[in-house]
């Protein structure tokens, strides 16, 4: 089993939040597992890095949205947010409404995460 986890997350909310859910879900339980895990936000994906975003999202049968995300970064895992995207996508948000702990990358990084580690794309 592999001691890292990238997700790839590039869906934004046209799909009302079901792969963000499943992504940060994803990730709690691999942190829960011991996984050392990173969400990496990118094109649609990158608007889930606002915390009122997060904060509108509940999907039958799991927590809410903003539950998995505080879950995921207070149990350490790291949220990336592709640079351009936050630029192109969310240009009319201020950065100062990320969610806590979102640290702003670009590609390389991401591919230096993902050559040593499990890698999801959702």
């Amino acid at each position: 089993m592999a001691d890292k986890m990238l997700i790839i997350l590039t869906t934004g909310p046209e799909d009302r939040g079901n792969r963000a859910t499943l992504a940060f879900a994803m990730g709690v339980s691999a942190i829960i597992s011991g996984v050392d895990t990173t969400v990496y936000l990118t094109m649609g994906g990158a608007f889930w890095s606002r915390s009122k975003s997060v904060g509108k999202v509940h999907i039958d049968g799991f927590e809410p949205l903003s539950d998995y995300v505080g879950q995921f970064t207070e149990g350490g895992g790291k949220l990336m947010l592709c640079s351009p995207c936050n630029e192109f996508y969310c240009s009319s948000e201020p950065e100062k409404n990320l969610v806590p702990g979102t640290e702003l990358c670009g590609l390389a990084h991401v591919v230096d995460l993902a050559m040593g580690a499990s890698v999801v794309t959702l």
